[in-house]
């Protein structure tokens, strides 16, 4: 990958996230804007019956959760590494989504991350607002924090003390 702070982040995103986040983590694919493709796992993208080809919708890094013994379920985890901008918006999320529902996954089974170097640089300020609900936000210099953007709705309500 090209030297600069998106490569950082991505490789955080792989050394730090998928391990703390992710029970049996695989890689399927990274992407940078010079490059874009720099790796893919072509074989696993077709046992899961995911068609990538490097567009415009597809985000910087596609993460698997095989699960383990218990829980086999995949779980398909889209990031959008921000070092300026780009993050996972409403529209970038629905995208993304197809993609993964046309591959057989029910929604409940695909989560989006917008990777940040850290929360006090400018492109989180930039880009906070634009986030989609139903996503994450996770930060290379905080990597053993979260935040999620719980999508309220009426039926799902709960309480602040469920959160703690």
């Amino acid at each position: 990958m090209a030297p600069g702070p998106s490569s950082i982040i991505s490789k955080a995103v792989i050394e730090e996230f998928a391990k703390r986040y992710l029970k049996d983590p695989a890689v399927l694919w990274v992407s940078e804007s010079g490059a874009k493709i720099v790796a893919r796992d072509d074989h696993l993208a077709a046992q899961l019956k995911l068609k990538i080809s490097a567009d415009r919708n597809l985000p910087d890094i596609i993460l698997v959760d095989l699960g383990d013994a218990e829980n086999v379920q995949v779980l398909l985890v889209f990031i959008e590494v921000v070092a300026t901008d780009g993050p996972v918006t409403p529209q970038r999320q629905d995208a993304l989504l197809k993609i993964a529902t046309d591959a057989g996954f029910p929604a409940e089974r695909v989560a989006f991350v917008t990777a940040y170097l850290d929360r006090a640089q400018p492109a989180f300020k930039k880009t906070a607002s634009e986030l989609a609900w139903r996503s994450f936000a996770w930060f290379a210099a905080e990597p053993e924090h979260l935040i999620v953007l719980h999508e309220g709705k009426e039926k799902t309500a709960t309480t602040l003390a469920r959160w703690l």
